[in-house]
């Protein structure tokens, strides 16, 4: 019978620094805003790629997908994000099991606080930063996404010198 993988950090470790928990919490959000920021680039790409170019054609029902995917892929971010956190807090044994640690991490991630906090006491801020890069990455896709939004109905609503529009 196999024995159980030995989790990165021992309660010993965990325990032994007050300033572990603020280090580790702010190199995950570096880590979390720059995958945020990758996914959003990617979607901004796609923008000024794709749905600039078609909306300046008026070729609007060909640019609504690729707008849709721009949704999609900001939608995927968060997912990959709540995945990052669970992983890292199985990997490194503050969270034993990787089922309660994704759990944990959507959990806290949309600030829903379903359940307990499982972290080890002298950890527990680490809920509060995951909470925060949820907070913040939503606000950004929201804000990211309202723009997005925004000029495609700009642009298809203004009127238009030439001619009346047709879709």
């Amino acid at each position: 019978m196999p024995s159980a993988a030995k989790p990165i950090l021992d309660e010993s470790w965990i325990f032994l620094s007050d300033i572990s928990p603020l280090l580790f919490g702010g190199v995950m959000l570096i880590v979390i805003l720059t995958n945020h920021a990758l996914f959003a680039e990617l979607a901004s790409y796609i923008h000024t790629r794709f749905i600039a170019p078609l909306i300046a054609r008026q070729r609007y029902g060909i640019a609504r997908p690729f707008l849709y995917l721009g949704f999609l892929l900001m939608l995927s971010s968060h997912l990959v994000e709540i995945s990052i956190w669970g992983y890292v807090l199985s990997l490194t044994g503050l969270v034993p099991d990787l089922h309660k640690a994704l759990f944990f991490s959507a959990s806290t991630y949309t600030t829903l606080g379903y359940g307990n906090d499982i972290m080890p006491e002298a950890w527990n801020a680490i809920t509060a930063v995951i909470a925060l890069s949820g907070m913040f990455s939503i606000a950004w896709t929201t804000s990211f996404l309202i723009g997005m939004v925004a000029i495609f109905h700009d642009r298809k609503t203004s009127p238009r010198p030439d001619s009346r529009r047709k879709e």
